[in-house]
């Protein structure tokens, strides 16, 4: 059992310790607040909140779940989510792991190192645990921001795309569609059926739109675990859509691959010899984008963006911090965009069945007016 969270590790002072204050020179014209959620007998967790000028109730959420080694603070700036919800008008959302000094769930609560325990057990199913306080947060608000609960959205980094994943399959009711950058399949990185994440979406199983990306020179999360998710999640759908596993859902993609502008110029890019940030060889090379390849799958509900030449990185972001390189595509517009279109669909009306035993009385009307119009026309 986990220790009892004390007094959820005196939030407000984490918040401080954490890097949560809301940063003096945050990107976007809106409004970065620091809020901290408890969910009803389980975890506390804190986060920040990004508000763009002149929002209207009823606009969308994107929660954000930042990398190991990384805060809400910094995916906040590498993500340019800001900024885009500026133009767009959304709330976006940014959860932060608790770090726990030289320790880790379940002794502590939290990681030693800021990832989210999506490997853990506890941490994987509904109701429970790291999923249970992020779809608490989530719905906390919504509900704060008056936003629409049929566009609410999920997606993260490293650890944070791999508990994207684990929210999409357990609290299908919550977030319309997921995006993963550089994550895997649900709890084993190996659903290669699909079926466990079926087994955690329950009664509440649909197919559950998915966004996913990773750089092909990626070495701490390679792209065949993603190119693994996708089919996996396929799987799931497969499942979801008529309950059996029998091929409704086509494992069959159309790919379109887009080779960047212009001559490289080898030499003339940003290394990104950072701190917490693995190098970035479209910088070495001096190209303008890296190439990429997007495949979709069943129509569009799943979408896979292969970065050609990219490491474990947030492509389009600025600045230095962790997992950051400068050049596109831009993986921030490009899952809004397809955000946009899986809205939470409209639940088709259950037709209500009818006891046999309910039907005789008006059979026998039935059978008794026969007769009557018999007796009348003969």
């Amino acid at each position: 059992m986990r220790l009892a969270r004390p007094l959820a590790l005196l939030a407000a002072v984490s918040a401080g310790l954490l890097g949560l204050m809301p940063p003096a020179s945050a990107a976007g014209a809106g409004d970065v607040s620091t809020h901290s959620y408890t969910e009803p007998g389980g975890l506390t967790r804190t986060y920040l909140e990004y508000t763009p000028a002149g929002l209207q109730p009823g606009s969308p959420v994107v929660v954000f779940l930042h990398g190991c080694n990384q805060t809400a603070e910094q995916a906040m700036q590498a993500t340019r989510f800001n900024e885009l919800a500026d133009t767009k008008s959304f709330t976006v959302v940014y959860p932060q792991q608790v770090q726990s000094a030289n320790s880790s769930a379940p002794v502590a609560d939290g990681n030693g190192i800021g990832c989210w325990n999506w490997f853990l057990p506890e941490d994987q199913g509904r109701g429970s645990g790291e999923p249970a306080v992020l779809a608490g947060l989530t719905r906390h608000v919504v509900a704060e921001t008056q936003a629409d609960p049929d566009r609410v959205y999920v997606e993260g980094i490293s650890a944070g795309a791999d508990m994207s994943v684990i929210l999409a399959a357990t609290y299908p009711d919550v977030f319309a569609a997921a995006a993963s950058l550089a994550g895997c399949a649900y709890r084993t990185c190996a659903d290669a059926s699909g079926a466990l994440t079926n087994t955690a979406m329950g009664s509440r199983a649909r197919v559950v739109p998915l966004f996913v990306e990773n750089g092909t020179a990626d070495t701490l999360n390679p792209a065949a675990q993603s190119v693994a998710l996708v089919q996996s999640w396929l799987g799931a759908d497969d499942l979801a859509d008529d309950g059996s596993a029998n091929g409704s859902v086509s494992r069959q993609s159309a790919d379109t691959t887009y080779a960047p502008d212009g001559t490289p110029q080898p030499g003339t890019g940003d290394a990104c010899i950072h701190n917490n940030t693995w190098t970035c060889p479209g910088g070495v090379a001096g190209l303008s984008n890296y190439p990429y390849t997007v495949s979709t799958y069943a129509g569009d509900s799943v979408e896979l963006w292969l970065i050609h030449g990219m490491t474990h990185a947030q492509p389009h972001s600025p600045g230095d911090g962790p997992y950051t390189d400068p050049l596109g595509p831009d993986i921030t517009a490009a899952s809004y965009d397809f955000f946009l279109t899986h809205p939470m669909p409209t639940p088709t009306p259950a037709v209500p069945e009818v006891p046999a035993a309910a039907l005789l009385p008006v059979a026998a009307l039935l059978v008794v007016g026969l007769v009557a119009w018999r007796r009348r026309t003969s």
